[in-house]
């Protein structure tokens, strides 16, 4: 059965196949868009509702009968658990949009796979941003299984790989099958977040901690939740005001956030910009010049710079050969000019790589390898790792006000991995629940006794012990992640008889990363 590459992208979809793979080359193939016509950039990532004509997704929600156009909803992956009320005042669950967006493109790449190669699956390698949490990942695959194929079948994800490091794969599958070995990183700018990840092929294998073989190391992920083509499309927003002496209605407003994405696309390849803006029966002209912008958007572009600097700093004996720029927004020329301004190491060496296709390509190399994979020996084609530090807070015996964070998985760790059991005491006499909070670090050498800096909470996991039981009645826990990287979490009493498994609630939080 194909599976479809999946690039689930906050301004447009990508889905694709891989025909006639090659497992001698391990991630060899001929890969194949599966867009429908018109649309080589990708299906819209939209979701639209209104009363009047009830839900449209892709490029049906972006067609000019679909209005108000306030009621189209973008930016799908940073809202996971949010709302949102639009004009006419309905709440729309941008859970449900997501859902509705991704069974949208399913079915679209189907079609096109029927109609080409007389075959149709619900199978789907998910790309996923660098920076979200395993609570995140978690949530985006549950909506992705809520999805179904037009015949009913549900969706299944049988594969999950960072977006940067899906870039990566699809680099090194096409041009480094070579006997040396290759590292590279990947720089990943798209619309909706920045992404890194340093990557390594070993052609003649590695092995893992309990000796089975690995050909590509996602060594280290990294990135930034609210960096991408949105923030630099604001940027454009407020230089257009600066020059526009006139106040703004919102219908205006709206006008010109729409036309600031093109302009910064035009900004690509055009050295200025002049456009109008219609307003009140008249056309109010304006220029932008790209120095204008590339000054205006400084800062924000130096925030991926300084994370890339970071990364390599962190791992000096892993140094790529080549840096990938990759996602629509890597094609603003001040990108690329400023990375070699910064890291004058690697001039010539940062190179274009399939803006807008790396990612969905990389995604079904690794989905096809991974089902043709033999894991005989407890290995894998492709070593992911977890990106941060993940444990469960505790309170100090005796010192209810002491609460730390201890370590199940640390950072790193290759996966799957399962953590080992640790101990923990109710607080109170007569205690029928205990609650556990699992934390995902926020940066590389978190301090435990700071639960709030550097930490988010990822999960609530509720013991229900099913009558009141003693002080001090002693639990165990340990965490495992899998190897798409979803977190569980077992918890348990334990008695002078052994250990009792109790029911469990579990409950993902923080899930937005809207900011």
């Amino acid at each position: 059965m194909a599976i479809i590459g999946f690039d689930f992208g906050n301004c447009n979809t990508f889905p694709c196949f891989i025909s006639d793979f090659d497992p001698g080359t391990r991630m060899g193939g001929i890969v194949h868009d599966l867009l429908p016509s018109g649309l080589q950039d990708g299906i819209p990532s939209v979701f639209y509702y209104s009363k009047k004509v009830g839900v449209l997704c892709g490029e049906e929600a972006v067609r000019t009968r679909a209005r108000p156009v306030n009621n189209r909803i973008r930016n799908l992956k940073r809202h996971l658990g949010d709302s949102i009320t639009l004009d006419d005042g309905s709440v729309i669950s941008y859970d449900d949009a997501i859902t509705s967006v991704i069974q949208h493109c399913v079915r679209r790449a189907n079609e096109q796979l029927h109609a080409g190669w007389q075959m149709t699956t619900n199978q789907i390698s998910l790309s996923y941003p660098a920076s979200y949490t395993a609570a995140q990942l978690q949530r985006l695959i549950e909506l992705a299984e809520q999805a179904t194929l037009a015949d009913g079948t549900p969706v299944k994800v049988v594969g999950t790989i960072r977006e940067p490091a899906a870039a990566a794969l699809d680099y090194l599958a096409e041009y480094a099958q070579t006997k040396e070995e290759t590292t590279v990183l990947t720089y990943d700018l798209g619309g909706g977040t920045f992404d890194l990840a340093l990557v390594a092929a070993y052609p003649a294998g590695r092995k893992n901690q309990t000796g089975g073989t690995y050909y590509y190391d996602v060594i280290a992920p990294g990135g930034l939740p609210n960096v991408g083509g949105t923030e630099f499309d604001k940027v454009v927003y407020q230089l257009v005001l600066s020059k526009l002496d006139v106040p703004l209605k919102p219908a205006h407003k709206s006008a010109l956030r729409r036309l600031a994405e093109n302009i910064k696309i035009a900004l690509s390849t055009d050295d200025y910009v002049e456009e109008d803006l219609f307003y009140e029966d008249d056309y109010l002209p304006f220029q932008i010049t790209q120095q204008e912008f590339a000054t205006a958007s400084r800062d924000l572009l130096m925030q991926t710079i300084d994370a890339t600097r970071e990364m390599l700093r962190n791992h000096p004996n892993q140094q790529p050969e080549l840096i990938l720029l990759t996602g629509g927004a890597s094609q603003m020329p001040m990108v690329k000019r400023e990375l070699e301004k910064a890291l004058p190491q690697f001039k010539g060496k940062i190179v274009y790589f399939r803006p807008s296709r790396a990612i969905a390509y990389g995604a079904a190399r690794f989905g096809t390898a991974e089902e043709n994979q033999d894991v005989t020996d407890g290995g894998r084609m492709v070593q992911q790792r977890t990106m941060f530090d993940i444990g469960v807070r505790y309170f100090e015996r005796g010192k209810e006000d002491a609460q730390y964070i201890y370590t199940h998985i640390p950072a790193n760790t290759p996966i799957p991995y399962t953590g080992v059991f640790e101990d923990s005491y109710t607080h109170n006499e007569g205690q029928q629940y205990s609650t556990f909070r699992v934390f995902e670090a926020v940066t590389q050498h978190p301090d435990q006794y700071k639960t709030e800096e550097d930490y988010v909470e990822i999960m609530k996991v509720t013991l229900d012990y099913g009558a009141p039981m003693p002080k001090g009645t002693q639990n165990e826990s340990r965490l495992h992640v899998d190897e798409r990287g979803v977190l569980t979490i077992q918890a348990r009493t334990k008695t002078s008889e052994g250990v009792k498994p109790v029911e469990n609630t579990v409950q993902l939080t923080n899930l937005s990363s809207s900011g």
